[in-house]
């Protein structure tokens, strides 16, 4: 009997020894989410990423930001990028940003080690402010603009212009516009060389996208006046 009692005992500190050692290989990570005059931000969500491509389906997400512009969320030791983003309805949603969205302008990258306790700040701006922002720390880009209409010439709003190098349908664009206003102009922002550009109505998981439209971008070339024909999601 005492055998008994001795050996689960050990199987017990064996457990609790595996457990504490799971937990310890956690950190936990407070962010604070602020606007552009540094106010707090209620109802923003962090989206982690374990890689620096944040176009894909997000890895982790934190709890919602309280009214101090603040969330905490426990995270695996390791190195992630982050962004902030704040829906204008006001709830979570994972799809697509409208323009009167905001998010933070560049994905901070954050490393964390076991058992850590670290503190974080992100500035969140609305989509159109953000783009601008990020075409003036990449002095390589060039603005390519024009307008989005249907198959009657009409513009179309609230719709994607994306961008790729290669004319081969693609999962995802390399590039891509804000949403489109009423009068369904576009701007892009792109490195030199030639790119295929398209539109489309929304961004669909597992959904190939064609880009037809042959552009060669270079600084001393006019690339105001493209015209793009949006493709209807199935």
């Amino acid at each position: 009997m005492k055998r008994l009692i001795f050996a689960a005992f050990i199987v017990f500190l064996t457990v609790a020894g595996l457990a504490g050692a799971g937990f310890a290989a956690n950190a936990m990570i407070k962010c604070r989410v602020v606007d552009v005059d540094g106010k707090p931000v209620k109802g923003a969500y962090i989206f982690f990423y374990d890689s620096s491509d944040t176009r894909r389906a997000v890895d982790l997400v934190s709890p919602a930001t309280d009214k101090n512009g603040v969330c905490r969320k426990e995270i695996p030791a390791g190195f992630y990028w982050a962004v902030a983003r704040l829906k204008k309805k006001g709830d979570f949603d994972m799809g697509p940003l409208m323009i009167g969205d905001k998010v933070s302008a560049e994905p901070m990258e954050i490393e964390v080690t076991p058992g850590q306790s670290l503190e974080v700040e992100f500035k969140i701006m609305n989509l159109l402010d953000t783009i601008k922002v990020r075409s003036k720390k990449r002095k390589d880009l060039n603005r390519v603009s024009g307008r989005i209409v249907d198959e009657n010439g009409e513009p179309v709003a609230n719709v994607f212009a994306f961008a790729n190098r290669y004319k081969q349908p693609m999962s995802m664009p390399g590039y891509f516009s804000a949403w489109t206003g009423k009068d369904g102009r576009f701007l892009i922002y792109l490195p030199t060389g030639k790119f295929y550009l398209g539109a489309v109505t929304k961004f669909v998981p597992q959904q190939s996208y064609s880009a037809g439209t042959e552009v060669e971008v270079d600084p001393g070339v006019d690339n105001s006046g493209i015209l793009l024909k949006v493709t209807s999601n199935p």
